[in-house]
């Protein structure tokens, strides 16, 4: 299958800000990760761990990557 979605675009160092800011807001709401968190289920770095989602999701909209298969994010 080779349909082609937008993935990542530029965005203004507001938005950026404003998306970081509803990240970190939906993620400290999220009782499961927060409860992942607090008792370590995903290993003593749960904390890192999580915070990483974030920036991954993060990136995932600030970072210009150009037309992305579906074929290869299946993969």
């Amino acid at each position: 299958m080779s349909t082609s979605t937008s993935g990542g675009g530029s965005l203004s160092p507001q938005a950026a800000a404003a998306l970081q800011e509803g990240i970190g807001l939906v993620f400290g709401r999220w009782t499961a990760l927060q409860m992942a968190v607090e008792n370590k289920w995903g290993g003593p770095d749960s904390r890192a761990k999580a915070d990483q989602l974030a920036a991954s999701i993060l990136s995932w909209f600030t970072i210009q990557l150009g037309t992305i298969y579906w074929s290869h994010v299946v993969q």
